[in-house]
């Protein structure tokens, strides 16, 4: 399980350095390396030269990821995990840079809102989302709420053809505006309204 777990994390830098979305690259990989890790030697090897290089050339891979599309889909509903935290307030440059440190030690997109209050949320696999959870819970804090830890649900159709944009990376905010704005461009404003974040205005 360890060696499993090692082999999607290469991947996954491998997809970010090719600009992958990191939701659809995990469900690519997650898929991909069941696959192959119990029927090869070197799965790691197998999983760059015969399913990540091809991306380098989408025309080639039209079908096959036409085909695979819906499998996508499902894997993406049951793996990929978010996790809103509010606070008091986020000032320590400590635990700021914990929480950049972390975010990419567990291949994690999301934003830190510094100041008053302080709001964190992030994007990434179930095991990595709940790794964080613990560490920034053992960080002391005023007021630190885990709002919620729960699959990262399907976009409707409309929202998933809107253009909508994607997290990427690890990001800081001063404004609570600037949060509900990143939110709502990624099509999840209302998991901040919801919780008060903005004062609930549209």
């Amino acid at each position: 399980m360890v060696e499993r777990k090692n082999y999607r994390r290469s991947g996954w830098d491998w997809c970010r350095k090719i600009g992958v979305s990191p939701i659809t690259c995990f469900a690519l990989l997650r898929t991909k390396i069941t696959v192959i890790s119990d029927l090869d030697r070197y799965p790691l090897y197998q999983l760059l030269i015969l399913h990540l290089l091809p991306l380098l050339h989408p025309t080639a891979e039209e079908e096959s990821k036409t085909a695979e599309s819906p499998q996508l889909k499902s894997e993406i509903v049951e793996d990929v995990y978010h996790v809103l935290f509010t606070s008091h307030h986020l000032v320590s440059p400590t635990k700021r840079r914990n929480l950049q440190r972390w975010s990419l030690e567990y291949h994690l997109d999301g934003f830190a809102k510094v100041g008053y209050p302080g709001v964190i949320y992030a994007q990434g696999s179930k095991d990595d989302i709940e790794d964080f959870v613990e560490n920034v819970k053992a960080m002391q804090w005023k007021g630190l709420k885990v709002r919620f830890v729960e699959p990262l649900e399907s976009l409707s159709e409309e929202d998933a053809s809107s253009g909508r944009e994607f997290l990427s990376g690890w990001n800081e905010y001063e404004k609570v505006g600037q949060v509900v704005e990143v939110m709502r461009r990624i099509a999840r404003g209302k998991y901040v309204i919801e919780m008060g974040i903005g004062g609930g205005n549209e």
